[in-house]
């Protein structure tokens, strides 16, 4: 699992490692089994679901640029000079 950065208010965030310490375990311990069981009660198929339902705006503000300018960078994949191309 990558790092995640949680900010919360400091009350809440004392009262959650109280919780979490009660449970012998550490704040970030207790997050990370909390989301592993919220994402093993869902199949891939919801978790994909919900995720595109989020980002549904941000897929197509990108599907639009692509069509109005090309794939960013494409120009420099399609152009790279090879390794025995003189420079």
């Amino acid at each position: 699992m990558a790092n995640l950065t949680i900010r919360m208010d400091p009350d809440e965030k004392r009262k959650l490692s109280a919780w979490a310490e009660a449970k012998g375990k550490t704040l970030t311990d207790y997050l990370k089994d909390l989301v592993a069981a919220d994402m093993a009660r869902e199949t891939p198929e919801t978790r994909a679901k919900a995720w595109l339902a989020e980002n549904r705006d941000a897929i197509a503000a990108e599907a639009r640029r692509i069509e109005e300018r090309g794939i960013p960078g494409a120009d420099l994949a399609i152009h790279r000079p090879r390794f025995d191309d003189e420079v």
